[in-house]
């Protein structure tokens, strides 16, 4: 009898529908005894917790800061590791874990090494913190450094990718096979030396599927890059709202290599030139078996003719604006109304047919 009895009274005393979080209730002897029903307390904190870093589902939390006083195992700021490989290496493979990188935080690429981290754990995410000079920032001070995405559906966020020397080849690397990168919010520029150093391709990406790269600033400055970003051998992928600036020798985007399937190139600003004058080359270029859409993209640059801004004979245009000429009496215009008809004149601007 007395068995039944208490089974009765652990009912009634149980939350039925999860632990008691209520925080305005009456304190108790239970409180952060880590009692996992009777905890309010404890339990109110790790629901605030979890509000506050955010739902992870069954992912941990790292962290890396280059400048921590005494480095530790990564679990909290205090003891973060002082380099992103180190916090790679700590995160387990499609647990949604998460890497943050700290304000302020820099690395510097070492000579002989081309990967300057590996992004290989797949299904986490590298997000950095801080704003302006303070995001944190890695210097390509050799040709062979990179920085690489080496597995699937890895996320990239807020980290500026800045070289230091003339004649890198690629910032990030998204290998082959690494299927649904999002790269979001990154910032491809800012070179130690503006007349020097550049990226000769900002990021490049190899054959895979789904990529979505959005948000991201790119300026290469008065160096003549080939492109901000390549592409080939892609399938889904997806690049928007980037805005990319840049005397490039290419296209700000470009595809020389593999083609690509149903590649969707939308609302980005694409500026081919600099202060001095607009580049004669492409803000797009795809070679003649890539298939996909350009739509909505800004377009500044002074080639031939205004459809010329966007090659690819596989590529459907819709809403592309395009302008060549400086100065608030010249308005770009929407290359789809008449694009046979539009002649580019650097003495006059851009006239158009009846």
């Amino acid at each position: 009898m007395k068995k039944y009895i208490l089974l009765i009274l652990l009912i009634l005393t149980t939350p039925l529908f999860g632990a008691d979080i209520d925080i305005t209730k009456r304190p108790t002897s239970y409180w952060w005894t880590g009692n996992p029903s009777r905890d309010i307390g404890w339990n109110w904190a790790k629901s605030v917790n979890q509000t506050v870093m955010g739902n992870r589902g069954t992912g941990q939390v790292f962290y890396v800061d280059s400048n921590v006083a005494n480095e530790g195992d990564g679990t909290t700021v205090t003891g973060a590791k002082d380099t992103i490989e180190e916090g790679i290496q700590l995160l387990t493979a499609d647990q949604g874990d998460i890497l943050y990188v700290l304000q302020g935080h820099v690395e510097d690429g070492v000579v002989g090494t081309a990967n300057m981290w590996d992004a290989d754990i797949a299904g986490s995410k590298i997000i950095g913190l801080g704003e302006g000079s303070l995001m944190p920032r890695m210097d390509f001070n050799f040709t062979s450094n990179t920085c690489v995405v080496g597995d699937d559906n890895i996320s990239i966020t807020n980290i500026r990718f800045r070289p230091s020397i003339a004649s890198v080849a690629v910032g990030l690397t998204v290998e082959a096979g690494s299927d649904y990168v999002h790269i979001y919010d990154n910032e491809f520029g800012y070179a130690e030396n503006p007349l020097t150093d550049e990226f000769l391709a900002a990021l490049k990406i190899a054959t895979s599927t789904g990529g979505i790269i959005e948000y991201n600033f790119f300026d290469s400055d008065e160096e003549s890059a080939n492109a901000a970003i390549t592409i080939d051998g892609c399938t889904n992928t997806t690049i928007r709202k980037n805005t990319i600036f840049g005397d490039y020798a290419v296209a700000c985007i470009s595809n020389a290599l593999s083609y690509n399937v149903n590649l969707l190139i939308e609302d980005n600003l694409l500026v081919n030139g600099v202060p001095s004058g607009l580049g004669t080359l492409a803000v797009v270029s795809m070679n003649a078996t890539t298939f996909g859409i350009n739509r909505r993209n800004y377009a500044a640059c002074n080639v031939a003719t205004a459809n010329l801004a966007f090659v690819g004979t596989k590529m459907y245009n819709f809403g592309n604006y395009y302008i060549e000429t400086a100065g608030g009496s010249n308005a770009a215009f929407n290359i789809d109304l008449a694009y046979s008809a539009m002649v580019a004149t650097p003495s006059t601007g851009i006239t158009t047919g009846p």
